[in-house]
């Protein structure tokens, strides 16, 4: 995966428009402030967007395909918990980061759909798009 840089941003009222420079589609994110943007080999990307409350944060973690369609999706959040993302650190497949205090994530991408398991009995405050379907994305808090 590689960092994306090029793009701009508008906010409006069901989330983020965002206008990549190497294309001329537009693509609809859920939150209000872009944190990071990734490429994938296989052309499609992950963005890790906000929802901008400093006291109950947001992240939102979302796959999107190579027509600029959210694919995958899901949720960090906690209630009455602060989340500033850190400590991003960028795999092939997978990204790492801190986003609670002395917690680290991974979100890997896998090439296919599976049912996980995983998704059934989720970490306390990691929410996916819904438990029953085949999803491309999962989610794992590593030790330290």
């Amino acid at each position: 995966m590689q960092e994306i840089h090029d793009y701009l941003v508008r906010e409006e009222e069901s989330g983020l428009v965002l206008s990549l420079e190497d294309s001329k589609q537009q693509l609809f994110l859920p939150g209000v402030l872009v944190e990071k943007g990734f490429k994938l080999a296989n052309g499609e990307s992950l963005w890790l967007t906000n929802n901008d409350s400093p006291y109950e944060e947001t992240l939102f973690v979302s796959l999107v395909n190579s027509k600029n369609l959210v694919v995958d999706k899901l949720e960090l959040f906690k209630p009455y918990t602060p989340g500033i993302l850190n400590e991003v650190v960028v795999g092939d497949s997978s990204i790492q980061f801190e986003f609670w205090a002395e917690e680290t994530h991974q979100v890997a991408v896998g090439k296919d759909k599976k049912l996980r398991f995983s998704h059934l009995f989720s970490e306390a405050g990691c929410y996916y798009l819904s438990k029953f379907m085949p999803s491309r994305l999962s989610i794992s808090t590593l030790e330290k």
